[in-house]
């Protein structure tokens, strides 16, 4: 299983979203440390009030005719830009055709309190 430094939070809500966008700042995350990807773009529009945070729409039109003419799945390869095992690629999959959110960041906040 491959490691990565990231922090992984999953919400299914706009109103969940924009509490964990929230609550990771208070963590020590600034906005533009923190991504989003969803498959709803009306939930990532929600969150553009949190200038700064980096949205990703999956499965663009664009995205959806790239799949149906080269046989790939856009939401997968995205993922695998993220450099995660194959059963993180699948479970974060299975949560985005799940109209799930998935806040990341690029590293782990050491000085977070659990």
């Amino acid at each position: 299983m491959k490691t990565t430094n990231r922090e992984f939070e999953v919400v299914y809500t706009a109103r969940e979203l924009e509490e964990k966008v929230e609550e990771m700042k208070s963590w020590g995350y600034n906005k533009n440390e923190i991504h989003v990807l969803a498959n709803n773009a009306d939930v990532l529009n929600s969150v553009e009030s949190q200038e700064g945070v980096h949205t990703h729409e999956i499965e663009t039109i664009t995205d959806k005719f790239k799949s149906m003419f080269t046989g790939k799945d856009a939401v997968r390869e995205e993922l695998t830009k993220l450099d995660l095992s194959q059963s993180e690629i699948d479970e974060f999959h299975d949560i985005l055709d799940n109209d799930g959110i998935i806040l990341y960041t690029d590293y782990r906040n050491d000085k977070r309190t659990f």
